[in-house]
């Protein structure tokens, strides 16, 4: 799963071609390219330079999908003492990520990502000395701790590569010793660290299905890890910040900073942590609504009451704008009803913002009002939404600013 190196060939004669894709069919390595300078023949004294510099981050992605594919089987199953099995499934490594498929039936939940992750950057900061060794296979297969990729043929010999304290020779003097539990030790042909700590950071950037009891890790190592760390110091910073708002004005932040978060590219773990934190701020600002709207509610019910007292006749018509918001509408006409049960009420309200205008009408029981009849009259041929019976009826309507004087003079003539 490792990426090939680019660099150059540079031939004594002054020719130079630059190297792109570097790939191995039967015993050939193929080198595709570019001459970028003077002309190669066959038989010409070449040296290659390998571009060390792209080299190194790929170098570093690899050695850590070592230690993440033995910190999964740590944390999933020697920890938790599962009969279940990890296996890897395939991996992708460049010099941006590194990418990392395994069996696993179910999401990895918040805690196990955080300790995978703590795992890695132990490693890094315990600066784990990295080795490779060409073995025999047989030897080399019975190593207790070892991760191989299942259904891969490996030669003989196998080249080793071990993360950990003991020399791989001292492993293969007593390759069965439980101790080794304790290292990352895998076939592999990749180029790799000398030691952890030349990692610098490690951040799992997201963990996902890809198939039926397959999952996928991307992360990042080195300079990516530190700018991910940094980016989430300061998304926190943020965020904690934001809760300090009133809620009237959180709402609108909240919702920014949802989609920062899920665009920032930090730890996964911090990005669970920091949506809980935003899912606590949009329950304040709910009860905060809630709250407002109660009080808003008794409000225009007494308000409306008022009104049905100044006027005359079995029915009352009352602007009051609170935004198009059926639920306190029907609070509204349901309060009203309960403390005046000889009149009906037809409660307009009106969003200026959206230019819309709401229309609900309610009359107690028995009386001679049929509240659909006169929401139709009010909204007719205005293109209004709505429907209901002779007791309760409401429509929705577009024209606050054009359709406003209409509706309340057509309301109060019915």
């Amino acid at each position: 799963g490792q990426i090939n190196d680019t660099g150059t060939i540079l031939s004594t004669n002054g020719a130079v071609m630059t190297v792109e894709n570097v790939q191995l069919y039967g015993q050939f390595v193929l080198h595709v390219g570019q001459v970028t300078d003077g002309t190669f023949s066959v038989g010409d004294e070449v040296s290659c330079k390998v571009d060390y510099v792209r080299r190194s981050p790929i170098a570093s992605n690899h050695t850590m999908t070592h230690v993440l594919n033995h910190a999964l089987r740590e944390v999933l199953v020697t920890r938790t003492n599962s009969s279940a099995s990890i296996d890897q499934k395939g991996s992708l490594v460049d010099e941006t990520k590194l990418r990392f498929d395994f069996s696993w039936g179910a999401p990895l939940r918040l805690e196990e990502l955080k300790e995978v992750e703590c795992i890695c950057a132990e490693r890094i900061e315990s600066a784990v000395p990295v080795e490779a060794q060409v073995a025999p296979l047989e030897t080399a297969r019975k190593i207790s701790s070892l991760r191989a990729v299942f259904g891969e043929t490996y030669p003989d010999p196998v080249r080793v590569v071990s993360v950990g304290h003991k020399k791989i020779d001292d492993i293969l003097q007593n390759p069965e010793d439980a101790a080794w539990s304790d290292y990352s030790i895998e076939f592999c042909g990749g180029i790799h660290l000398t030691n952890t700590e030349e990692a610098e950071a490690f951040v799992l950037i997201s963990e996902e299905g890809i198939a039926k009891g397959i999952r996928r890790i991307v992360a990042l190592t080195q300079t990516d890890a530190i700018k991910a760390r940094e980016e989430s110091v300061v998304l926190q910073k943020t965020i904690e910040d934001a809760g300090k708002l009133g809620e009237a004005v959180l709402e609108s932040k909240v919702n920014l900073l949802k989609v920062e978060v899920n665009e920032a590219r930090i730890s996964l773990a911090v990005k669970m942590e920091l949506r809980k934190v935003l899912d606590n701020y949009t329950e304040r600002v709910l009860k905060f609504k809630k709250q407002k709207a109660a009080a808003q509610t008794g409000e225009i019910v007494e308000k409306a009451l008022a009104e049905a007292e100044a006027v005359e006749g079995d029915k009352v018509v009352f602007q009051y704008d609170f935004g198009i918001d059926g639920k306190i509408a029907k609070k509204v006409t349901t309060d009203f009803g309960k403390k005046n049960k000889k009149k009906a009420l037809m409660l307009i309200s009106g969003d200026k913002e959206s230019d819309r205008i709401m229309v609900i009408a309610s009359a107690p029981k028995g009386m001679d009002v049929n509240c659909k009849d006169w929401v139709d009259t009010v909204t007719k041929d205005l293109n209004g939404k709505g429907g209901g019976k002779k007791q309760h009826a409401q429509s929705t309507l577009s024209g606050y600013s054009t359709n406003m004087d209409l509706i309340m003079e057509r309301a109060k003539n019915f």
